[in-house]
Order: structure tokens, then sequence, then C-alpha cells
């Protein structure tokens, strides 16, 4: 795909800056790789959205409501909104559920600017305090490490559901300085400023021994032909782990699997399962 011609001029300026001034550009693209952009909600989305109810959790998380039952949390990935995986909540009611979907910290309706994993997750810690114990989380891509940071972190779920999640975050660090452009010395500024504000280093938080250590049941969905996360990623971080459950599937992406009928019903089959 083409880039526009406004960003390819951005990449090549910060390209050049990056050598010049290593640590101003590596800054610049931290700041920006830690901004989530908030994109409108469709249509759809909108009316699923008006059948629940809304409520603001004490961790200024803007929530929606709908059934009655065992507590479905619903958590999207970066740039994205917790109507995303809207699809998910009428079956999800009809099986006997109370489902809550969630925007993240400074996506969608919730505020801030910035955010990253750990705060994210702490987030989600609170939500969960205030919710009572969860039977499961549903969660898409970034959404996926943030569930699996929490769950480490003593987050209380019985079941996890992981749809297009990174395994490897270091990859995503690289691929990102890559598209930028980014010196070497550039991409260790911006690499050391995204680490500081979240206060967690890429290398602890190595995605397969996280799932290693936490003791839910897990089912991760993944898709052969998703361009953002390798499908690969998801096939080494499982690896010889007994307690995941994964499954490939073909021709959805990284977003289509989220309107799959066939990945929906799996879910309620694996959150129906002891």
């Amino acid at each position: 795909m083409k880039l526009p011609l406004s960003l390819r001029i951005y990449r090549r300026a910060l390209a050049l800056t990056s050598y010049v001034l290593p640590a101003y550009a590596g800054t610049i693209s931290a700041k920006r790789f830690l901004t989530p952009i908030r994109h409108q909600r469709a249509k759809w989305e909108k009316k699923i959205l008006a059948k629940g109810e809304e409520k603001i959790l004490s961790a200024q998380i803007k929530s929606w409501h709908w059934g009655s039952g065992p507590s479905i949390l619903l958590v999207h990935g970066w740039d994205g909104r917790g109507s995303q995986l809207g699809l998910f909540v009428a079956p999800l009611v009809d099986a006997g559920y109370h489902v809550i979907a969630i925007d993240g910290p400074a996506h969608g309706d919730s505020p801030g600017e910035r955010t990253n994993l750990r705060e994210f997750a702490q987030k989600m810690l609170a939500i969960q305090h205030e919710l009572g114990e969860l039977h499961a989380v549903i969660a898409h891509s970034f959404g996926g490490a943030v569930t699996i940071f929490a769950a480490e972190q003593g987050l209380n779920t019985k079941k996890i559901v992981l749809i297009s999640s990174p395994y490897d975050l270091q990859a995503i660090f690289d691929r990102f300085a890559s598209f930028m452009l980014l010196s070497p010395r550039s991409k260790h500024h911006f690499q050391n400023f995204v680490e500081k504000e979240a206060q967690l280093k890429v290398k602890d938080a190595i995605m397969h021994d996280l799932i290693a250590r936490i003791p839910q049941s897990i089912m991760a969905i993944h898709d052969q032909n998703d361009q953002e996360i390798p499908c690969h990623d998801a096939l080494e971080s499982t690896k010889n782990l007994s307690h995941v459950n994964l499954i490939i599937t073909k021709g959805l992406g990284h977003q289509r699997i989220l309107k799959s009928a066939r990945v929906i019903n799996s879910v309620i089959h694996f959150l129906e399962t002891q």
C-alpha cells in the first residue's frame, strides 16, 4: 500500500533528524508510538452500544453493559474501542452472560492522551476489583498482551481468550523503528523512552513466559494471513503450553476475525466448557 505523501515526507525528515539528533527524534517517535489514534465508530457499533447501559467506572474508564449472569469483559486493541468486539455481545447475552465492553485509557470515549501496557493493565485490575470476579476476558490484539500482563499481576478471571494477540513485544518496537526509518542510536532512545514511561522493560514482558506462569485456561485464536501480528508469533509463543488451546483461522486477517460467526461460536463453546 502506497503511503500518503505527507507521511513519506515526514518519515524522510525524521530519518535525517535521527542521525543528527538521535535523542530528539527518538523522543518524538516514542510520544507518537504511545499516542493512540481515536477512530470513529462504525454505525453498526453505535447501534450495539445504544442497547447497552453506559457507565463510567471508578478508574475513569467508559464502559457499556448488557445482560446478566457471569461477567465477560471485552478488551480492544491499540487504536481501538470496545465496540469493535460488538458482534460478541448478543451471542454472549443469549448464552447467559453479563457482557462489559470498555474503552481503554486514551482510547474511544475514555480520557487521556498517551498510554502504555502497564497503565492499561492497571486500569483493568482496578475495574475488575469494582466489577468482581470475571468469568472471562475476551481480548483483541494489544488488548491480549494487556490481559496477559494483568493476569500475571493477579487479574481475577477464570478464562482468557486472545484474538490476534501480539506475543513478541520487541518485534513491535523493531517494526515501528524500521517503519519510521530511525537510526540505531535513535531507536535506542525511542525504546528507552517508552520503557521508562511504562516502567516496564520489554525483556520483563516476554509473553510466552508470562502465559506459562498464569493459571487460567486460555484460548488463542490467530489468522494465518494476519498482516499486523504474524501468526508465527502465536505458534512460537504458545508452544508446549498445555493450558493454551490455539486455533488457526484462514482468510480473516487481523480485524475481520472479530466478525466471524465461527470464531464467536468457538469462543462461547470454550467459555461453557469446564
